[in-house]
């Protein structure tokens, strides 16, 4: 017997919700990212996009990441873009990341939730100022201190 949507079932269902798992028709039928949902579940989800994966790890080292789901490599980022080049490896990284996500190659670990993704895309310029902020302090201590010790040597 052919499955039939459970909105609709007098309409044969093209694919499974894959979160619930229910037969859905084609109008029924909302992708994201290359995956099948039904429209309750798809609310759950946003479509990667690889522009703001940009603007993200471009304006706050690792914030990239944090975006695409890997909190993990997005703390390691931060934490050493002031090296400049896990900085670069970083908006690269994120914007590749964002494209195999969006085109189903790869799964995210963890998507951000709708009041995350707002508040990343609040937060990404005051973030970005607190963070080279940080970084210049600690660099003009640290040059303060070469050059004190130069001095006193």
């Amino acid at each position: 017997m052919e499955e039939v949507c459970y909105l609709h079932p007098q309409t044969p269902a093209v694919a499974k919700c894959t979160d619930c798992k229910k037969a859905i028709c084609e109008v029924c039928l909302k992708r994201v990212n290359t995956k099948p949902y039904c429209e309750a579940c798809a609310t759950n989800h946003h479509e990667q996009s690889p522009w703001l994966a940009f603007i993200f790890a471009f304006f706050v080292p690792g914030m990239g990441q944090v975006y695409n789901g890997d909190w993990q490599k997005g703390l390691v980022i931060l934490l050493t873009g002031w090296l400049v080049v896990p900085w670069i490896y970083g908006i690269v990284d994120a914007v590749t990341v964002a494209n195999k996500i969006r085109n189903g190659i790869q799964e995210s670990k963890t998507v951000p939730p709708g009041y995350l993704l707002l508040a990343l895309k609040l937060g990404v310029l005051p973030l970005s100022c607190l963070y080279f902020g940080i970084v210049f302090t600690l660099f003009a201590a640290f040059t303060g201190l070469i050059k004190l010790m130069l001095q006193l040597g």
